[in-house]
C-alpha cells in the first residue's frame, strides 16, 4: 500500500475536484496516484474545500457528441487519453489567471 500524501496542494485539490466531477467514488479517487490517499480522508478533504460527491450512472464525464469528439480527436493526436487533455486544460487555465478569465467572460 502506499504511503498516503500529507500536503493537499493546489494540484491534487484540482485532481480531486476533477475526479469528483467526473462522478468517480471516494475509493477510486483514493487509489489515483495524484491522490494517494484513503476514502475516509477523501471524503473529508472533499467536505473541507465544499466539494460534493453526487449520484453517478457512470464515471465518464457527459459532453454533447460533438464536444466529446473534439476532445477525443485532440487527445488522439497527442497521444493522450480525454481524462489527460482534460486535466492539461484545467492545469494550464488555472496557472493562467488572464487566460481563465477571457475563456469564462468570451461568453457572456
Amino acid at each position: 500500500m502506499r504511503k498516503p500524501k500529507t500536503a493537499w496542494t493546489t494540484e491534487r485539490i484540482a485532481r480531486l475536484g476533477f475526479l469528483i466531477g467526473q462522478g468517480f467514488a471516494a475509493k477510486r479517487i483514493a487509489e489515483d496516484p495524484m491522490i494517494a490517499s484513503t476514502p475516509n480522508n477523501v471524503h473529508r478533504q472533499a467536505q473541507r474545500f465544499g466539494l460534493a460527491f453526487r449520484e453517478s450512472k457512470g464515471a465518464a464525464l457527459r459532453l454533447p457528441p460533438e464536444a466529446a469528439a473534439r476532445y477525443d480527436a485532440a487527445a488522439e493526436k497527442r497521444g493522450m487519453t480525454r481524462e489527460s487533455l482534460m486535466r492539461l486544460l484545467l492545469l494550464t487555465a488555472g496557472g493562467e489567471p488572464n487566460l481563465l478569465d477571457n475563456i469564462l467572460d468570451d461568453g457572456a
